[in-house]
């Protein structure tokens, strides 16, 4: 066992990540700590590569900018969808985040930017791309 995160490592770790403003993201739900399997892709890569390295039972503070973390929003990821392509009963708001099926079937979420009359803008951006990021955590245990 060792006392350093790996890049194949699983870990169990107590985390906190906040935007920069301070406002708190996401936190881990165990009281014994969350484990995470890094190369899993449970977690974001640039995430995972952070964690590289850091040794167990310290507290730390990592900083990461936003082309460090979820990258810089892709104005290509902002897509302009028919109207039609929504179930005539979903109600459709500003700001909602609903999930799309890709044609491998895996989902995707999407963020309404706008509702016209025969289009619907939705960006495919990770909601967190563009923020810069504070995490607060510590290594528990390299198991």
């Amino acid at each position: 066992m060792s006392n350093t995160v790996q890049a194949n490592s699983r870990i169990r770790w107590h985390y906190q990540l906040y935007l920069a403003d301070g406002y708190l993201v996401e936190t881990s739900e165990s009281p014994q700590g969350d484990i995470l399997q890094l190369g899993a892709g449970e977690f974001h890569a640039n995430i995972e590569a952070a964690l590289v390295g850091l040794p167990v039972g310290e507290p730390i503070r990592l900083v990461l900018m936003a082309s460090e973390a979820f990258g810089l929003p892709d104005s290509e990821a902002l897509q302009t969808l028919p109207l039609s392509d929504f179930p005539t009963d979903m109600s459709l708001a500003i700001g909602q985040i609903i999930s799309f099926a890709l044609p491998s079937g895996q989902e995707i979420p999407g963020k309404i930017q706008h509702i016209g009359t025969d289009s619907v803008q939705v960006d495919f951006n990770h909601p967190l791309a563009g923020h810069n990021l504070r995490f607060e955590l510590e290594i528990l245990e390299v198991v």
